[in-house]
């Protein structure tokens, strides 16, 4: 455990490479994730959610960099600017997978389907704690039990297809917990799941998370799965932070319009009997290319101020205790 955040990300950019200039993709996000917490960050798709992962681990896509702000990671009493880093210097790759791990959305892809999965996770074990092809199986098997995977010891011999969905997320989790990392990156991890398998994941990574005492960053967008993970939460648009605060506070008091229209689009048991099963949020995320002047999400907001909401961007200012929202009109 470290004193002070875990993470913290300080005005950080990420620019998309284009010909003739940039465009901003990640455009100044502040966030803070403490030892031992679950920091939920959530948008639509194209808010920029994996980015800010790939930008932590530093695995952009060559078309992508960080323009600007910082990545500060404090495992063990130390203070290291992963932004600072180059992406493919031995001081990265030495905190990729032993100090920050993350979990993808689809494990099929993630593991080669030309070696069994107990020789892929055990490859990490080789590479940064130094074990022999004998200690690293073992070690696997040990992990292959703790997430619940049956029959460890024969499982490790397994390719991936042999595996079922839920199992291959279970031997994903063994993968990235395999070093006892400090932070962990869950890149919706459950989405490709049944709503059984699902709980069953997230009961096993919540579990996990208290018995090792990790800092988890867990990119979602389904709120559900908030409720029950988080202990924070961070609502991304466009590139920005638009609201962040305690799970508690943004659910019993959302402030911003984008935040209150996710929660309100949320299906209903009562709405269900009314028959409007669904409220959508009308428009879409706004493309690179079509970046609206002032707030990002003005042009489908029913708040929309003519002359002050397109004309300017609105700052993440503090409303509450931990609670803080950018919007002229929030609330």
């Amino acid at each position: 455990m470290t004193a002070g955040p875990l993470l913290s990300l300080r005005n950080l950019q990420v620019e998309l490479r284009v010909e003739g200039g940039s465009l901003p993709i990640l455009d100044g996000i502040d966030l803070d994730l403490a030892p031992g917490k679950v920091l939920a960050l959530v948008g639509e798709s194209g808010s920029g959610k994996s980015v800010t992962a790939q930008a932590i681990l530093r695995i952009l896509p060559r078309i992508l960099r960080i323009a600007g702000g910082q990545i500060r990671f404090r495992p063990n009493g130390s203070d290291i600017d992963l932004a600072a880093l180059s992406a493919d210097g031995g001081a990265i790759q030495g905190i990729r997978g032993r100090q920050i791990a993350m979990i993808f959305q689809e494990p099929m892809s993630s593991f080669s389907p030309l070696h069994t999965i107990g020789n892929q996770v055990g490859e990490v074990l080789r590479i940064h704690e130094r074990l022999s092809k004998i200690e690293a199986r073992e070690r696997t098997i040990g992990l292959f039990d703790r997430v619940g995977i049956p029959n460890p010891a024969s499982a490790v011999d397994r390719y991936p297809f042999e595996f079922s969905g839920g199992m291959r997320q279970r031997a994903m989790i063994a993968k990235a917990l395999s070093c006892s990392p400090s932070l962990l990156l869950a890149d919706e991890p459950t989405t490709a799941l049944d709503v059984t398998i699902q709980a069953q994941i997230l009961t096993l990574m919540r579990d996990l998370q208290a018995e090792l005492g990790m800092g988890i960053l867990f990119i979602t967008h389904d709120l559900g799965v908030v409720a029950q993970m988080a202990d924070e939460v961070a609502i991304m648009y466009a590139g920005k932070i638009v609201e962040r605060g305690p799970v508690r506070a943004i659910f019993k008091q959302p402030l911003h319009p984008y935040t209150i229209n996710l929660l309100r689009a949320v299906p209903r048991l009562q709405d269900l009997h009314r028959r409007r099963a669904l409220n959508p949020i009308r428009g879409s995320v706004p493309s690179l290319f079509e970046m609206p002047a002032g707030c990002a999400f003005h042009p489908r907001c029913e708040f929309y101020m003519a002359g002050r909401c397109d004309a300017a961007t609105p700052e993440l200012l503090p409303v509450g205790v931990n609670h803080f929202v950018a919007c002229y009109r929030h609330g």
